[in-house]
């Protein structure tokens, strides 16, 4: 019997922030849910460099192994306009290293 009760509160305990998600503060309706931007919310850079692309392998090898360097969060390589665009963080890398891990698949590269 005493282990339903306790469940029993522990559930009502759990329900209760849905049951008040939203209260009033000074006549302004203030939600729960409404947080301060975390820490945790990344600001990420972009940089495009000017890469000498031959072909589709070329596109292909500069995928494989950029987007899997330290800090990369998404990468557009283009045959047609010879570039290649990268989103970063830039707590974890940055555009000169970057530069060098295209450098050396053996492309030779210049920022846009």
């Amino acid at each position: 019997m005493k282990r339903i009760i306790i469940i029993v509160a522990l559930s009502f305990m759990m329900a209760m922030p849905a049951m008040f998600a939203s209260d009033s503060y000074n006549g302004e309706q203030v939600s729960v849910t409404d947080k301060k931007p975390s820490k945790k919310s990344k600001k990420y850079k972009d940089v495009t460099f000017k890469a000498h692309l031959h072909c589709e392998s070329c596109v292909k090898k500069v995928m494989e192994n950029i987007s899997y360097e330290k800090g990369v969060k998404g990468l557009d390589v283009s045959l047609e306009e010879q570039r290649i665009s990268i989103k970063y963080d830039p707590s974890k890398t940055n555009e000169e290293t970057l530069a060098k891990a295209i450098q050396k698949l053996g492309y030779e590269v210049e920022k846009l």
